[in-house]
C-alpha cells in the first residue's frame, strides 16, 4: 500500500479534516505512517488565524524538500485554511509542492491527488464547494474523543479574522447526518463527541425547517455509547437561554463552556466588530453562572490589537478577573492578509504585545491555580483516556469540566471508563487524586456534584 503522512496545524476543525483525509485516501489503499521518510504522500493541514502558524508551515516545506530531491516521486500537499488564503503564493515560496486546495476541495482529495500524480505538475484548487458531510475515518481502537463538525464558516467578519475568507459563509449540516456520523462513533467505541463550527452556536438557522444547537444536543444525547457532549466554537452574539438551559438540563452535556471575550475594552470591541459590549458579556456570564453552577469558563483574548491603549488594555485585565475564566488562550495580534484591522494605522509595538500577552497569562495562571485549589477535597467524574505524562504507572482521564486528572488506578485496566476520583492535590496545570472505593462505571442520570 502506499504511505500517507499527516502534519496537522491549527484548530480541532483542522484535526477533523485531517481524519476524514485519512479516511478517504484510506479507501484509495493509502496507509497511514508517522515516518515522512517512508511517505508516497505527505499532506500538511494548515492554519491561517496568525502568521506565527503560516511561518511554521514554511519551514516544514524548507525540511522536507529534501525529501523531494531523494524521491522526486513524493507528492507534497498542502490544504486548508492557509491553502486557501494564500493560493498560489504558497507555489511560487515553496516550489517543492504539487498540491494545492482548500477545505472546500477535501472531499475530492483523492482525485487531486491522483490528478497532481499523472500530471507531474502543481495542482491549485481553491474554489468555492458545495457542503458536503464527510462521515469517514480511520478506525483508531484507542481512541475515545471525536470531533464532529456541525456547521462551516462564519458570517460575523471580525476586523481581525481571516474565517470568512478560509471558510466561507455559515452553512449547518443536516442533523440526521451528524447523528449517523455520532451513532458510527459511538459504535467503534468512542465515548464522547465535541461539536465544531468556527461559530457553533448559530448551527441551525440556516436549515429548513429551522433549528438550533440546543436541540441537535438533546438528539446526540439519546445517543447509546456517548458518554459526554461538548461544543466549540461559540460567539457571545449566538449564545442563547435555550442553549444556556442546555448545558444545565441534557445530561450528557459537559458543564463547560468556551466562550471567546478577546477584549474586555467596548472601544476596542467595536473595532474588532465583535457586536456585543463588555456589559453584555458580563450579563451572559451571569446568566450562565446562575442556571449552570460550577460551570467552568475558557476564553480567547488578543494582546495588543490595533489602537489598544494601555487603559483598554487595563479593562481586559479587570474583566478576566472579575469573570475568574478557568483557562484561557490569549494570543498576540497578528495582522492577517485582507483583513480590515491589518490596514489600521495604529499598530501597537511588539514589545508592548509581548508585555501585555504576559501580563494575561500571569493574571490567567493565578486564577487557575486558585480554582485548581477550590476543588481539594471534592468528588469528581473522570473519564480515563490514559496514562500521567509524567507518571504511566499512573492513570490520566479529564473531569466534565474539562481539567486534567492523574490518580492511581490500582493495577485496574480502566481505559474507557468513567469513574469518581477524589481531588487530593492541585498542580498548577492539572489535579491529582485517588479512586474512590470500587469505582465503576457511572451512568448518565444527572449529576449530584459537578467535575
Amino acid at each position: 500500500m502506499a504511505k500517507l503522512h499527516l502534519i496537522t496545524y491549527g484548530c480541532q476543525m483542522n484535526e477533523y479534516d485531517s481524519e476524514r483525509v485519512a479516511g478517504l485516501l484510506g479507501r484509495q489503499q493509502y496507509e497511514l505512517t508517522d515516518r515522512e521518510d517512508e511517505a508516497d504522500l505527505i499532506l500538511i493541514n494548515t492554519c491561517a488565524i496568525r502568521e506565527k502558524a503560516e511561518e511554521k508551515v514554511f519551514s516544514r516545506l524548507g525540511r522536507l524538500r529534501g525529501l523531494k530531491q531523494k524521491n522526486p516521486g513524493l507528492v507534497i500537499g498542502v490544504m486548508g485554511c492557509m491553502a486557501q488564503l494564500q493560493q498560489s503564493a504558497i507555489l511560487e515560496r515553496a516550489p517543492e509542492v504539487d498540491l494545492v486546495f482548500g477545505s472546500p476541495s477535501i472531499s475530492r482529495v483523492g482525485e487531486l491527488v491522483e490528478r497532481a500524480r499523472r500530471e507531474r505538475r502543481p495542482v491549485l484548487e481553491t474554489g468555492e464547494g458545495a457542503l458536503v458531510k464527510l462521515t469517514g475515518i480511520l478506525p483508531r481502537p484507542d481512541r475515545l474523543k471525536a470531533f464532529v463538525t456541525v456547521m462551516e464558516g462564519c458570517d460575523k467578519y471580525c476586523t481581525f479574522c481571516v474565517v470568512p475568507l478560509t471558510r466561507g459563509r455559515e452553512r449547518s449540516h443536516a442533523p440526521e447526518s451528524i447523528l449517523e456520523e455520532i451513532r458510527g462513533l459511538a459504535e467503534q467505541g468512542y465515548r464522547e463527541v465535541t461539536l465544531l463550527g468556527q461559530n457553533v452556536n448559530a448551527y441551525g438557522k440556516d436549515l429548513t425547517p429551522p433549528t438550533d444547537l440546543a436541540a441537535l444536543i438533546e438528539l446526540v444525547n439519546d445517543i447509546d455509547g456517548i458518554e459526554r457532549i461538548r461544543f466549540t466554537t461559540s460567539n457571545p452574539v449566538n449564545l442563547t437561554s435555550r442553549l444556556i438551559q442546555a448545558l444545565r438540563d441534557v445530561p450528557k452535556a459537559c458543564e463547560y463552556l468556551h466562550l471567546p471575550l478577546q477584549s474586555g475594552s467596548d472601544r476596542i470591541l467595536e473595532r474588532m466588530n465583535r457586536g456585543y459590549t463588555r456589559a453584555r458579556y458580563l450579563e451572559l456570564i451571569a446568566d450562565l453562572q446562575e442556571t449552570v453552577p460550577g460551570l467552568a469558563l475558557s476564553t480567547d483574548l488578543i494582546a495588543g490589537f490595533p489602537g489598544e491603549t494601555e487603559a483598554d488594555f487595563e479593562a481586559t485585565v479587570e474583566m478576566v478577573e472579575r469573570v475568574g475564566y478557568d483557562s484561557l488562550f490569549a494570543f498576540r495580534y497578528s495582522p492577517r492578509p485582507r483583513t480590515p484591522a491589518a490596514e489600521f494605522p495604529d499598530q501597537v509595538p511588539d514589545g508592548d504585545k509581548a508585555r501585555r500577552l504576559s501580563r494575561l497569562l500571569e493574571v490567567a495562571n493565578a486564577i487557575q491555580a486558585r480554582k485548581n485549589a477550590a476543588l481539594e477535597g471534592r468528588e469528581m467524574e473522570i473519564l480515563v483516556d490514559g496514562v500521567s505524562k509524567k507518571d504511566p504507572r499512573q492513570l490520566a482521564g479529564r473531569t466534565r469540566c474539562n481539567r486534567v486528572v492523574n490518580f492511581d488506578g490500582g493495577g485496574r485496566r480502566l481505559y474507557g471508563e468513567l469513574v469518581r476520583v477524589r481531588i487530593t492535590q492541585a498542580m498548577p496545570h492539572s489535579l491529582r487524586g485517588t479512586l474512590v472505593g470500587e469505582s465503576a462505571m457511572i451512568g448518565t442520570e444527572r449529576r449530584h456534584y459537578v467535575g
